[in-house]
């Protein structure tokens, strides 16, 4: 089992969501912790050391996977609206 760490930007997008989306999340945040490699939604984000991306419908949770540590943190939660969102948020990680 992972850590889950939710980082204060994610929470702040987390507590704006629809009270039906926090669900499916809160299911999905479950199942990463469980096991992240077991996800067919999961890519890595490219030029990044521990960036990852979970694909739930048009919205997209970004997190940092430490194996060695057994830790995820959620770095940000956005809704996918073209490629450049990606490379925004390149920095956060």
């Amino acid at each position: 089992m992972y850590e889950l760490v939710i980082k204060p930007r994610a929470e702040k997008e987390f507590k704006k969501l629809p009270a039906k989306l926090k669900k499916r999340f809160y299911v999905e945040f479950k199942k990463l912790s469980t096991d992240p490699f077991a996800y067919p939604q999961i890519k890595r984000i490219s030029g990044t050391k521990f960036g990852w991306r979970l694909r739930v419908g048009r919205w997209r949770i970004l997190f940092a996977l430490f194996s060695k540590e057994r830790k995820i943190e959620i770095v940000d939660i956005f809704l996918k609206k073209s490629k450049g969102d990606y490379l925004k948020r390149r920095k956060l990680f």
